[in-house]
């Protein structure tokens, strides 16, 4: 039976109680959730926000998304640098006290749009490193997840995800949408990294808009394939609700969110 979990990025608007009525109105029982979601991150990120989250959303199981927001591990800016590693231990301990196993973090990138350096590389093994020691502490996994294709990303190809994987204790979260296109590449992650797969983003990306729903059945071969290497963990639905041609309503959101369950379900079977 396919996981389906749902990503707050798609319920941005919402406070924790709102985000779990949709959640149990649609019939799901995951959410990966977004650190830097507005009611908490502009919120001030108080203790007593983190346990009114733990409290409305903690009977789901749960996967936390890093903050990304802003922030580049491999940053030109040094301090940029370090705010992406303090964020990031902070979102480790929040995975923690809320019960999510996995954390998923972005990758470094080169600030100017050119051919990545071993400079950003390095600065991004010494961010991975951090933040995995502190992993370790926490009882946490971390997962990688892959970077849209560009000459200025780290990771976005499944040979360089696996030099990394291969040096490292870390996961990966696929992202569907950003292996697109061509479709293959998600395909070729699956291939080479499929046992280390721990999280998958799954929505589609159609002439360059990304994080669309899946049931048009455009990324079908993908879901396919990840069923058939038997992987086991979620699919996050990732959908970003201001692709939609108007503003969705808690009950739209529902109406979406039940529409791509069934038809994840169904290529599932």
């Amino acid at each position: 039976m396919a996981r389906v979990s749902v990503s707050s990025m798609f319920l941005w608007d919402l406070d924790p109680e709102g985000i779990a009525d949709v959640i149990a109105e649609a019939g799901l029982g995951e959410i990966e959730f977004w650190a830097e979601t507005p009611w908490y991150w502009e919120g001030g990120r108080r203790e007593e926000q983190a346990e009114e989250i733990k409290r409305e959303l903690g009977k789901l199981k749960t996967t936390l998304h890093a903050p990304v927001m802003d922030l580049n591990p491999s940053s030109y800016n040094d301090l940029v640098c370090q705010a992406t590693i303090a964020e990031s231990l902070r979102a480790i301990d929040l995975a923690e006290f809320l019960g999510a196993e996995v954390v998923t973090i972005h990758p470094g990138k080169r600030t100017a749009k050119r051919q990545v350096r071993e400079a950003e590389r390095q600065k991004f093994r010494k961010y991975l490193d951090v933040c995995l020691d502190r992993a370790e502490e926490r009882g946490i996994l971390i997962a990688l997840e892959n970077l849209e294709p560009a000459p200025w990303n780290i990771c976005a190809d499944p040979e360089e995800m696996n030099q990394f994987l291969g040096e490292l204790p870390l996961g990966m979260t696929l992202d569907i949408s950003h292996a697109m296109p061509p479709l293959s590449r998600a395909v070729d992650f699956i291939d080479a990294l499929g046992d280390r797969i721990l999280n998958v983003h799954v929505s589609a990306t159609k002439n360059g808009v990304r994080h669309l729903p899946p049931s048009d059945g455009s990324v079908d071969e993908v879901l396919t394939a990840l069923r058939d290497a038997r992987y086991k963990g979620p699919l996050t639905l990732e959908l970003d609700d201001k692709k939609f041609p108007r503003t969705l309503s808690k009950a739209d959101k529902v109406r979406v969110l039940r529409t791509e369950d069934r038809h994840l379900k169904s290529v599932w079977g």
